[in-house]
């Protein structure tokens, strides 16, 4: 009797770590498949701050320099004698800084024409062109803008590697899936991060174009010297003109009130009903 005990004791010993490994294995992708991707994918950015941070296990503590990335922006009014000749002088001026003009916009008035151009040139030559252009005539509105987006630049670039390596993590998940319910959650998750993934990329290329390139809006205006106002009119001739208008618009009301005249027609008909009903319950 007690060495059957004994034996089964032994079994029972040698089984239960058997057991466990074989509840693991079963469950281990479950958890790992159902786990929200948000919250995966803030375990990933943390480990990514704390890297570069240098404070994950006392590897670096070195300070990261990022480079700075400011969007210029220029606005400029010219007025010109000859429009035509400054805009040739323009385009010359914008293709030696390396420039190109990426919009275009000719008005004429009875009194003055316009031209507006939008330049892009490298962030470089921005200052530089700005100066060149107002030689060309005399400056009547000038200013600048620069936008710093380092942190913008820096943030973006951290989710980015931050949201590739949770893409990266279910692409595995999803090699290692078994049922069907098990892919299509996986693909979902997939479709939602790599979605995230092209919104991220793309506004990483505007904020590039932007920095790399700056924006100058230029108008060209050349008044016209034949121009000549038209004279004023006498105060006479205003309230002759007003007393007009307003006789217009009298018989515009006259002519609105004959045309409701079946409105006006029933109107009348229950006034009058109304008042025979009431002139004999008085009898």
């Amino acid at each position: 009797m007690k060495t059957t005990l004994k034996f089964s004791l032994y079994v029972w010993i040698l089984f239960i770590p058997f057991l466990s490994a074989c509840g693991q294995s079963g469950s281990s992708y479950k958890t790992e498949s159902t786990a929200d991707y948000a919250a995966t994918e803030e375990a990933t950015m943390a480990t990514f701050v704390n890297q570069q941070d240098g404070t994950e296990g006392g590897t670096s503590n070195e300070p990261i320099v990022q480079g700075l990335h400011v969007i210029k922006t220029g606005n400029m009014q010219i007025q010109v004698q000859d429009l035509d000749k400054a805009k040739e002088i323009v385009l010359q001026k914008v293709k030696a800084n390396k420039g190109f003009t990426s919009a275009a916009n000719y008005n004429d008035y009875s009194y003055q024409k316009t031209q507006n151009i939008t330049i892009r040139v490298a962030s470089s030559n921005f200052e530089n062109l700005m100066k060149e252009l107002a030689n060309i005539g005399f400056v009547e509105n000038q200013s600048q803008n620069s936008q710093d987006v380092s942190e913008e630049f820096v943030d973006i670039e951290a989710r980015l590697k931050t949201k590739k390596e949770v893409e990266n993590r279910y692409t595995q998940l999803l090699k290692d899936a078994k049922t069907i319910s098990e892919i299509l959650e996986i693909e979902d998750k997939l479709r939602v991060i790599r979605e995230e993934i092209e919104a991220k990329e793309g506004r990483l290329r505007y904020l590039k174009d932007q920095v790399s390139l700056s924006t100058i809006n230029l108008t060209l205006t050349q008044k016209l010297e034949n121009y000549s106002k038209p004279p004023e009119r006498s105060f006479f001739s205003r309230l002759f003109e007003n007393m007009g208008e307003g006789w217009d618009d009298f018989l515009m009301f006259v002519v609105g009130v004959m045309r409701l005249w079946v409105f006006w027609i029933v109107l009348a008909g229950i006034i009058f009903i109304i008042a025979k009903w009431r002139k004999a319950r008085r009898k």
